[in-house]
């Protein structure tokens, strides 16, 4: 297991049903030309009776529901780019080869867990659009022999058994070359090598042999390698503008795909996602979701991403957008021998997320205590993973009442005697105060423009009930009873 090819057959084809979600399940074709001059080059599977080189009024003769369309190179950058992504994620030596197609170097990999890669590639790539062919041998261009052949995944044990049946067309002869075999009935790369290599190239000269060493897979070369993504951020633009939800929704997991797999090629995941839809009237709608979970789960963020969506409307159509990916290390945790896990930790995150993309980033998470003295005053933190164990019971347990806090707390008029609250007046207590305690007063920050102070009292009503009154510069407060 040296090299691995990647290479998707029909190529633009595949590239241009990716980016258009109305050519799904379509007979569709590519086309190249002019006028009468214009013939097929590549036809999906759907368009029956349909060969690449027919003329255009011919293939919709035999197809009249055809969708006849040109290459759309944009299409083919941005599949491209997956691609690369992918092959990266197995090896950190890429070669872009050609369009559709990249070479891996595997040397030194560790066989069994790039076996499962390989195989898990393969599975996210025809998800995303791209039905890859892999193919595993001990040169580069046995493995494009073996890619050429798979179905989808083909390694190369033998490479004399495998070579001997191919097509000569695999070694790619000239037209004369091609010609002066047929006349000596050799028609497979196998009957090619099983002549002598001094004696073809005595009739075929160096060329002759340069074929030769092809057709037996001793030729070899050095991968020109190309570097993996610098950045996690995509941008695309609408030829028309859009004012629905499914066309963008459409586009973003197609580029959210390939954004992912850059982040795993690169040993990221995604901590926070930023998504900027440019309008037509020059406007814009930005948004940051922070991940509950760090991932790079494109499920998840699409979930995410609707959750938000659906709730938006903007005064004009979309022409642009952008999704960035900010990028940390995946977490490394280790649970404790009686921590107690969560049972579906995806779905737990996900449901997180889903939440913060509708209330917001910042009103979701775990309440804790923040480091002050004010009363009530808290963070919002990321849950814990894992739920610790019990800790021990006090050696003194807690004594006195038990005060239940109002949220909100409830705006009262206090009516005074002195400085004494002797009634109170609200929407959820009207009484008045047979015994009163306090005040208590506290303050805090005030080297800083936040600076608070609060007093606090405890009243018993006439009618019955403690409860505990505050003041402060915002006015009177019940902030709750004992119990």
């Amino acid at each position: 297991m040296n090299y691995a090819v990647l290479v998707v057959p029909n190529f633009a084809l595949h590239a241009l049903r990716r980016s258009d979600p109305t050519l799904t399940g379509q007979p569709v074709a590519l086309i190249a030309g002019e006028g009468r001059k214009a013939a097929i080059t590549q036809v999906s599977p759907e368009a029956t009776g349909v060969t690449p080189g027919l003329v255009v009024t011919l293939a919709m003769a035999r197809c009249p529901g055809i969708v006849l369309r040109p290459r759309d190179f944009a299409a083919e950058i941005e599949a491209d780019a997956l691609l690369r992504a992918a092959a990266f994620t197995l090896s950190p030596r890429v070669e872009l080869t050609s369009t559709g197609c990249c070479t891996v170097d595997l040397q030194g990999a560790d066989p069994e867990r790039t076996s499962a890669e390989i195989r898990l590639r393969v599975m996210e790539l025809t998800a995303a659009g791209l039905p890859v062919r892999i193919g595993i041998a001990a040169t580069p261009l046995l493995a494009v022999f073996a890619a050429r052949c798979a179905e989808p995944v083909l390694v190369v044990d033998d490479e004399r058994e495998f070579l001997h049946p191919l097509p000569l067309a695999f070694a790619e002869p000239t037209a004369e070359q091609a010609e002066i075999l047929s006349g000596w009935a050799v028609r497979t790369l196998g009957q090619l090598t099983a002549l002598s290599k001094a004696e073809v190239g005595q009739r075929l000269g160096t060329a002759g042999v340069a074929l030769w060493e092809r057709a037996a897979g001793e030729t070899t070369r050095p991968l020109r390698l190309s570097e993996p993504a610098q950045s996690f951020a995509v941008s695309w633009d609408y030829n028309t503008p859009i004012e629905s939800l499914e066309p963008l929704l459409f586009r973003l997991r197609r580029f959210s795909e390939r954004v992912a797999m850059e982040l795993r090629a690169a040993g990221f995941v995604a901590e926070i996602l930023s998504l900027t839809l440019l309008l037509e009237d020059e406007t814009d709608h930005r948004r940051e979701f922070r991940l509950p979970e760090a991932n790079t789960d494109v499920d998840g963020w699409m979930r995410v991403f609707l959750s938000h969506l659906e709730s938006v409307r903007t005064a004009a159509r979309i022409t642009k957008a952008r999704l960035v990916a900010h990028p940390t290390r995946p977490p490394q945790k280790q649970d404790g021998l009686f921590d107690t896990g969560l049972r579906d930790p995806a779905a737990f995150w996900e449901n997180l997320a889903r939440l913060a993309a509708i209330v917001g980033d910042g009103r979701v998470g775990t309440p804790v205590a923040a480091d002050t003295y004010r009363p009530d005053t808290f963070t919002l933190s990321k849950p814990v993973d894992t739920i610790p164990a019990p800790e021990p019971a006090p050696v003194h347990p807690l004594r006195g009442l038990a005060l239940r806090r109002f949220r909100p707390p409830w705006p009262v008029c206090v009516a005074c005697a002195g400085s004494q609250p002797v009634e109170l007046d609200c929407a959820n207590l009207r009484d008045t105060v047979c015994n009163v305690s306090g005040p208590w007063r506290i303050s805090g920050d005030w080297w800083t423009p936040e600076a608070w102070a609060v007093e606090h009292w405890h009243v018993e009503m006439a009618k019955g009930g403690i409860y505990q009154l505050s003041r402060s510069k915002d006015g009177w407060r019940v902030e709750g009873v004992f119990d």
